[in-house]
C-alpha cells in the first residue's frame, strides 16, 4: 500500500468507527501530537497510549447524528509524509454541533503510519465535546514537533 492509500484507508475505517482496522493501519510505536489546549492536548508515544483518549471523544459524540471523516483531501504526499485535511460534522450527545475539520501531518515506517501531527479547532472541541472543567488526560509529554 502506498502511503496515499495508507491515509485514505486511515479515513474510511475512521468514517465506520472500524477502530480494528484504524489500529491496523499504525505502527505499534506510533507517535501521536495532538495541538491545543484540550484535556487530549499533548503526545502520545503508542497507540496503546492513544487508546485511552478515544473514549472521551467517542462518548461525547451522538454517532447518529454525527459523522468523522465525512470528507477529506491529500493535500500533500512526497517522501518524507503525507498531509490531509479531514471534516467531521454533526451534533455532539448535548445537543451542541460539532463541525470540526482536521488537519493531519502523516510520517510512515515499515508501511504503517508512524507519527501523526494533528491540528483542530481546540476551542470548539472544549465547548462542544465538554471538556471544560474535567482533568486532562495523561499523555507522554508535551506536543512534539
Amino acid at each position: 500500500m502506498s502511503n496515499r492509500d495508507i491515509v485514505n484507508a486511515y479515513y474510511e475505517a475512521l468514517a465506520r468507527l472500524d477502530v480494528d482496522a484504524f489500529e491496523a493501519l499504525h505502527h505499534p510505536d506510533v507517535i501521536y501530537n495532538v495541538s491545543g489546549n484540550t484535556i487530549i492536548s499533548g503526545r502520545y508515544d503508542s497507540f496503546e497510549a492513544l487508546k485511552t483518549i478515544l473514549p472521551l471523544i467517542f462518548d461525547a459524540l451522538d454517532f447518529k447524528q454525527f459523522q468523522f471523516a465525512e470528507n477529506w483531501k491529500i493535500m500533500n504526499d512526497g517522501p518524507d509524509g503525507t498531509t490531509a485535511i479531514m471534516e467531521a460534522k454533526g451534533v455532539a450527545k448535548n445537543g451542541k454541533r460539532y463541525d470540526q475539520r482536521y488537519a493531519h501531518i502523516f510520517t510512515f515506517r515499515d508501511g504503517k503510519i508512524a507519527s501523526v501531527h494533528e491540528f483542530f479547532d481546540t476551542q470548539l472541541a472544549n465547548e462542544s465535546l465538554d471538556f471544560i472543567g474535567k482533568p486532562p488526560c495523561q499523555t507522554d509529554g508535551d506536543f512534539r514537533l
